[in-house]
């Protein structure tokens, strides 16, 4: 027992001992772990900061695609109206110029209008106009 008492107060500077270097220890990795925190903190506030700058970056690009389609989209819509009333007008054109050759070759006015879908007048004038030579190509 003697010993055990001797050896006790050993026991307490060791174990007294033994705890301090275990604080120290696990204090330096609190300390190293906090400075690793805080260094991947700052990272990522940086990776926030250049996505936010990139977000804005593209926002601005996509707005601006989207007015130029839109430019786009009208003037398609422009050049197929007049592309339809340039076709529209050929067509016109086309029937008058075929009622004409018909005229020429010996057709009738009723003749113009069951082919060329000319109504009786302008089936009657694209005749006139060929009898009298109006119209022909000089």
């Amino acid at each position: 027992m003697m010993l055990m008492i001797m050896s006790s107060p050993i026991m307490l500077v060791l174990l007294l001992g033994l705890t301090l270097m275990l604080t120290l220890a696990l204090g330096v990795l609190q300390i190293i772990n906090t400075r690793k925190i805080s260094g991947l903190h700052k990272a990522l506030d940086e990776d926030s900061a250049r996505q936010e700058a990139l977000l804005r970056a593209n926002s601005g690009a996509v707005l601006k695609l989207g007015g130029s389609l839109q430019a786009l989209e009208q003037r398609v819509t422009l050049t197929s109206r007049r592309q339809q009333e340039l076709e529209n007008k050929d067509a016109g054109s086309l029937t008058y110029d075929q009622a004409s050759k018909l005229i020429q070759m010996g057709a009738t006015p009723e003749d113009l209008v069951k082919t060329c879908g000319l109504s009786q007048a302008e089936a009657k004038l694209v005749s006139l106009m060929a009898v009298r030579g109006v119209g022909r190509p000089a």
